[in-house]
């Protein structure tokens, strides 16, 4: 069926444009200044996490129907500070030590509105030129080499996902780009049992599912048990399964644990596999001169992932896939022939080194920030955060109703509350402590004045706390400390007859 549209010469079509005035451009501009302005002036006045919200209340506010005339700017700009912010989670506060998840910096975020208004993306010569120049300076930094090529992501996962594909590129042992993984050999890979559930994800999205994705046991550092891994690599090659990459972990998210990079990275030689290493939490502590040794390997590393949206304290979103070579980008994600790339001479282009095309410029808001602070400043926050986990440890380890649970090895404690008269019958009452340290968890959200996460150590609740948020202080954790003691006896107090 065809539809003859029959134009008129006589019509006057009209111009329509999504424009709005400049004066009213302007006016809007300092209001949303004025708004986060407010916010960071006291960035604890709205509490961690935001209190529970029923969906009928989340319908009416920010449901309803599809609007057909629009709204009012100033009543849109009304509803996300009175209604939307207040609903909202507050990485702001001083303490939020829960997760990894960090305060922003208001220069990289302003400029963010900057970046998003004007459309700025990374594909023109000066952007692609600070985008080459984020990933030269994160490598430098980390010890991963000196001239490294990367790719900014939107967060670790992506990341890794990113550093996985470059890894069945170029170890798959076929053109896996053409072939596929159909009618080849399994690929396989290998991570400790503490690796990030990001890495089981990535796997499935290449197609390889999860069950090519081994788990290695732990030592009781939580770190990769080296043996076990190469036992798992020799007896997966007997079984004709291919095995193509080993991910070593430089901080997890669960303690902070470090791999022997440095061990596999013999490991990776000698069986000719790819090392990935996810070190979107923890690689940024290899800044400080003290900690370097913990990753050594590193810089024999194949590829990295990171998260500046972590540790820098960078406006999310920010995560970073760092390579030796753009040729291991290039070559995973260009549809350009290497003879028409030589041809466009030496100027890159970032939509041959990723999956995107048309994206938001996220490698301005990096290059801003390290600018703005330098390696000094970020080198003194982050050994202020691991003298301070180091504190907190200590601090709990002399507490006689605390327990350290796992020995810092960067800014992560895992630890429990444990009333006195039960430190000496710890086996009859695992499950009502671990029922307990669930619930003052919760019991602190709820209360509002700080944020831990828990998580479970071989079966173990324990609570967690994560010092990478710029703004927590010796106070800040003393006080929390206080806030969880408190909270443990009265909740102890209230379950002790029913759950025990």
């Amino acid at each position: 069926m065809s539809i003859n549209i029959i134009y008129d010469k006589e019509t006057v079509v009209e111009d329509i444009t999504l424009d709005m005035d400049i004066e009213t451009v302007r006016a809007l501009g300092y209001r949303i200044v004025d708004i986060i302005a407010e916010e960071l002036a006291d960035p604890a006045h709205r509490p961690p996490r935001p209190p529970k919200q029923s969906n009928e209340m989340l319908e009416a506010l920010f449901g309803g129907p599809l609007p057909q005339g629009g709204v009012a700017p100033d009543e849109l700009l009304r509803t996300i500070q009175d209604h939307l912010l207040p609903a909202s989670s507050n990485l702001a506060h001083p303490r939020w030590l829960g997760y990894v998840l960090a305060g922003s910096l208001p220069l990289a975020g302003l400029t963010g509105a900057m970046t998003s208004t004007l459309n700025l993306t990374p594909f023109d010569p000066a952007n692609t030129h600070i985008a080459m120049t984020v990933a030269r300076w994160l490598g430098e930094m980390l010890g991963f080499a000196k001239n490294s090529a990367g790719y900014i992501t939107t967060g670790g996962s992506w990341a890794n996902l990113v550093g996985l594909a470059v890894a069945r590129v170029r170890k798959a042992g076929w053109e896996v780009r053409m072939e596929g993984l159909a009618d080849h050999p399994t690929l396989m890979a290998y991570v400790s049992e503490e690796g990030h559930s990001c890495l089981d994800k990535s796997m499935e999205l290449l197609g390889m599912g999860r069950n090519q994705l081994r788990k290695i046991p732990v030592d009781p550092g939580y770190r990769i048990q080296v043996e076990a891994l190469e036992e798992a690599i020799v007896e997966d090659r007997a079984a004709n399964l291919q095995p193509f990459c080993i991910i070593g972990n430089a901080g997890t998210v669960n303690t902070g644990a470090v791999d022997p990079l440095d061990a596999l990275a013999d490991i990776a030689i000698r069986h000719n596999l790819w090392l990935h290493v996810d070190g979107a939490y923890g690689a940024f502590a290899a800044i400080v001169p003290e900690y370097r040794p913990k990753f050594a390997g590193i810089e024999r590393a194949d590829s990295l992932a990171v998260d500046p949206h972590k540790w820098l304290n960078i406006p999310i979103d920010a995560g970073c896939i760092l390579v030796r070579d753009w040729a291991d980008l290039m070559d995973t994600f260009s549809l350009v022939p290497p003879y028409l790339r030589a041809a466009a001479g030496d100027r890159l282009n970032l939509i041959n080194c990723g999956l995107e095309l048309t994206r938001t410029n996220r490698e301005l808001k990096i290059w801003l920030a390290l600018q703005q602070y330098g390696l000094e400043r970020y080198t003194t926050l982050i050994s202020n955060h691991l003298v301070l986990t180091r504190y907190l440890a200590a601090w709990v380890e002399e507490a006689d109703d605390f327990e350290v649970m796992s020995e810092p090895s960067l800014s992560i404690c895992c630890f429990r509350f444990v009333p006195p008269d039960l430190k000496q019958r710890k086996e009859e009452v695992e499950s009502y402590l671990n029922k307990l340290n669930q619930a003052i968890e919760m019991a602190l959200v709820e209360d509002g004045r700080a944020l831990v996460s828990g998580t479970e150590l071989q079966g173990v609740r324990v609570l967690r706390i994560c010092i990478v948020n710029h703004r927590v202080t010796h106070t800040g954790v003393e006080e929390t400390l206080v806030l969880l003691r408190e909270l443990g006896y009265k909740l102890d107090k209230q379950m002790r007859e029913r759950d025990f």
